[in-house]
């Protein structure tokens, strides 16, 4: 059956934490986000409501009879018209786009955001009888201007006396620039948002009303009107003027005056236009999407015109109440109160009707101003996460876990002195195991020590057989020489022979004390009972001396021998220990290359080492020969048994492992490798 793992502590820990404090967190700003919403909510309900009556007070001069206008909506209708389309371009556009702006609210010091809170408005007009005449959904261009004649008259009309509109809402989307009639126009407004460059236009067409319906419309430019009025003569400032001396170069914006042909058209000039071109914000409004507040105010039927007032519930039945979405409708009324008898009953006749609708996000605005506190706050949330966590890690999970480990078998040893003082649950079951183990040690200790002195005891008597069989294999040669040769003196051999007996035994008898002697001097070393002096010396002049004193044999087989040192190849170390285990190395490298064969040895050093590597010409070393040629009397040609000792290369291995360093061998492309390498110091 599978065992079941459970989550570990820390990671529980560390996501209860995260859930706990996230949860705090969002539940905190939550909280202080409905609360300055609804402050936000309120006073946006306050301006939306103030928003219908700022504009209708741009309308009260034609009803006032104080004002110099009074009246002029019934004698001048297209100056009101044009009043008309200049408050809805201010009041709904707020010279950039169509939203206001209401920032109230943005001084609480300096976490709260000073930022504006934006809201949206549209504008709907009607006349007395309820058809509609302008909307802010509109894209209009509006101006005063001359009639022919007027322009013709020049300097005897300073200034316009007429009033007109055109619709240029025609190829607005058009992808095409040449759909879109009105493209100059548009470019203009958006980059600076005044038609500044459009000084004056001269326009052909025909008239429905106070609307203009142009066929064909030419422009003259700012800066060429500078630069005419620059060269012209004095007094000659008028537009007209400097039209009538044919300075003027119109320029064609279009013309379709082909398409129409026959009476009924004029032509007026206008200077300095103005327009707007209400953007639009996409929203939804009981479940049906809307391009822009204005058009969807356009759709709504808004009953009863002469009842406005009375219907100011149905008003506030159409509109959204909420923190997310605040969505205000409101109407004003138009008539002449002017010598109305209030007494008769009744109201004076209806002119005009204003609806008008605001549209904000008292929620978004919140969130909006508190993005600094969201960011402080979450930091400071991070922060203390961190801070919690790692006091629980460090005096608890982590107790608990190294508890665990070393319960499981894990290396790792648990020390409460090296660690803050876990809380008492961890300590009292630290206490626990640390008794328990302490026990188990003793224990463990006993059998241990007697396990590895049987063991050594095992290991120490096969060596011993392994070394009297070598040692007596290696001793048996010479011993039954110097026997057969003692022998033959004893018989009384010819007096001839003698010397070479004699010189015989005296080899034999040295090549046994020289193995003894390396016999003693490898127990010695391997029972690390030798003393290493610290010598400073050059391993590059070491190696050539070494090779100086080997040079008869190398000549005699012809060898090539080739250094590569650094300039520096100073180690510090026993020297003549050293020296002992390069010409083990160079003796067994001569043996084994053949005739005229090639020995390369390189020396390299860095900052915590210096390396001694040996190569020679030399057939390639089975696996099991280069794992076995450090041990003693091992020889990998065993039909060469009577050269050397065997115990050279194990002797060298010992060396270099008592100054710290070690030694390998491989086999490379065209022989063998021996190297070592010793630390620095």
């Amino acid at each position: 059956m599978k065992e079941k793992k459970g989550i570990r502590s820390r990671k529980a820990l560390t996501g209860l934490l995260i859930l706990g404090i996230s949860l705090g967190w969002l539940l905190s700003m939550t909280l202080l986000t409905v609360v300055l919403a609804q402050e936000i909510y309120e006073k946006l309900y306050e301006e939306s409501y103030s928003f219908s009556t700022e504009l209708s007070d741009g309308f009260n001069q034609f009803y006032d009879k104080n004002s110099s206008r009074y009246g002029y909506q019934n004698e001048h209708p297209d100056y009101f018209d044009y009043c008309v389309l200049g408050n809805l371009s201010v009041h709904t556009q707020a010279g950039v786009s169509s939203w206001r702006q209401y920032s109230d609210l943005t001084d609480r010091g300096k976490l709260i955001r000073k930022v504006t809170y934006p809201m949206e408005t549209a504008v709907l007009f009607y006349d007395g009888e309820g058809k509609l005449l302008h909307t802010s959904n509109e894209e209009a261009l509006f101006f005063d201007y001359f009639t022919q004649e007027e322009w013709e008259a020049g300097a005897n009309v300073p200034y316009a006396t007429h009033c007109a509109w055109i619709d240029i809402s025609e190829g607005k989307n058009a992808e095409d620039e040449q759909e879109d009639p009105y493209q100059l126009f548009r470019v203009e407004f958006q980059g600076m948002h005044w038609l500044y460059e459009f000084k004056a236009l001269r326009i052909t067409g025909s008239f429905e009303g106070t609307q203009f319906l142009p066929v064909s419309l030419y422009y003259v430019t700012a800066t060429q009107l500078y630069e005419v009025f620059r060269q012209a003569e004095a007094g000659a400032s008028l537009i007209s003027l400097a039209d009538r001396g044919g300075w003027l170069d119109w320029q064609c914006l279009f013309d379709k005056s082909a398409e129409h042909p026959g009476k009924g058209l004029v032509t007026i000039y206008a200077e300095s236009p103005r327009m707007w071109d209400y953007p639009r914000t996409a929203f939804s409004y009981n479940g049906t999407e809307y391009e822009s507040l204005a058009a969807l105010t356009k759709t709504l039927n808004f009953p009863a015109w002469a009842k406005v007032y009375q219907q100011s519930a149905s008003f506030r039945e159409m509109g959204k109440f909420s923190l997310g979405e605040l969505l205000v409708f409101d109407g004003r009324r138009f008539a002449d109160y002017e010598g109305f008898d209030y007494f008769s009953g009744g109201e004076p006749e209806t002119e005009y009707y204003m609806i008008t609708a605001v549209r904000s996000r008292p929620l978004y605005c919140a969130m909006s101003a508190l993005r600094n506190i969201y960011i402080l706050s979450g930091l400071l949330a991070l922060l203390l996460f961190f801070l919690i966590r790692n006091c629980l890690k460090k005096r608890l999970t982590d107790p608990l876990e190294q508890l665990s480990a070393a319960v499981s078998g894990d290396s790792r040893a648990y020390l409460p002195e090296n660690d803050l003082r876990p809380w008492r649950e961890a300590e009292q079951l630290t206490d626990f195991y640390i008794s328990a183990k302490n026990a188990q040690h003793k224990s463990e200790y006993e059998i241990t020590r007697l396990k590895t002195a049987l063991a050594y005891a095992e290991d120490a008597e096969k060596s011993r057989r392994a070394m009297i069989s070598a040692l007596a294999h290696e001793l048996k040669t010479p011993l039954a020489v110097i026997h057969s040769y003692a022998e033959g003196l004893k018989s009384q051999i010819a007096e001839e022979k003698r010397e070479k007996y004699l010189d015989t035994i005296l080899t034999e008898a040295e090549r046994t004390d020289s193995l003894v002697l390396e016999m003693l001097d490898l127990s010695r070393l391997e029972a690390g009972k030798v003393r290493l002096a610290s010598d400073e010396f050059s391993l590059k002049d070491l190696t050539r001396s070494v090779f100086v004193r080997l040079e008869p044999l190398v000549q005699a087989k012809k060898l090539e021998v080739s250094f590569d040192f650094p300039e520096d190849a100073a180690v510090t170390a026993d020297e003549s220990r050293i020296a002992q285990v390069i010409e083990n190395f160079a003796t067994n490298a001569i043996k084994y290359t053949p005739e005229g064969g090639r020995i390369s040895v390189t020396v390299r050093t860095d900052r915590l080492k210096t390396s001694f590597r040996m190569e020679n010409d030399s057939a390639p070393l089975s696996a099991e020969t280069l794992s076995k040629l450090w041990e003693p009397f091992y020889r990998a040609d065993e039909a060469r048994s009577g050269e050397g000792s065997g115990l050279g290369l194990a002797i060298a291995r010992n060396i270099v492992q008592l100054h710290g360093g070690k030694c390998s061998a491989q086999n490379t492309d065209g022989g063998v490798a021996f190297s070592f390498t010793l630390p620095k110091r």
